[in-house]
């Protein structure tokens, strides 16, 4: 269950610059590379941080298996995981456009899945959502 609000809960300045630096490297495609740069920041985190990275570092990774492996399976289960996690984060949590993100992530989940089941086209760059940053 989603719960609005920014929750500001104080950040690393390690963790910080990960998330930004994966969220640039994100919306450029770069898919791979942004998963690399959280999990890094995820092996040092605890608690809800450690979950928002964790369900970043899955929809890259489900991108990263549609557009480098093209591998279907891979995709739609790493992308309903990582809607799964990051879901129960408040809307604005680390700085970030969550609520856009997660919309963009449940909007695309069913032509991965429909990719799955054979009845569909494999996901493309343009496919990606981008990660806003939360208005102040």
């Amino acid at each position: 269950m989603r719960r609005p609000g920014s929750a500001a809960a104080p950040l690393r300045a390690e963790t910080r610059a990960a998330l930004e630096q994966g969220r640039r490297l994100f919306n450029a495609g770069h898919f791979f590379e942004a998963h690399e740069v959280w999990e890094a920041a995820w092996l040092r985190e605890e608690a809800e941080i450690r979950t928002l990275l964790q369900g970043l570092i899955q929809v890259a990774a489900s991108f990263h298996q549609a557009l480098d492996r093209r591998n279907a399976s891979g995709c739609a289960r790493l992308l309903a995981a990582g809607g799964i996690r990051l879901d129960a984060l408040p809307d604005r949590f680390g700085g970030l456009a969550l609520a856009a993100f997660r919309d963009a992530v449940a909007a695309v989940l069913p032509r991965a899945r429909e990719w799955e089941a054979g009845r569909g086209e494999a996901l493309a760059l343009e496919d990606a959502p981008s990660i806003g940053l939360a208005e102040e």
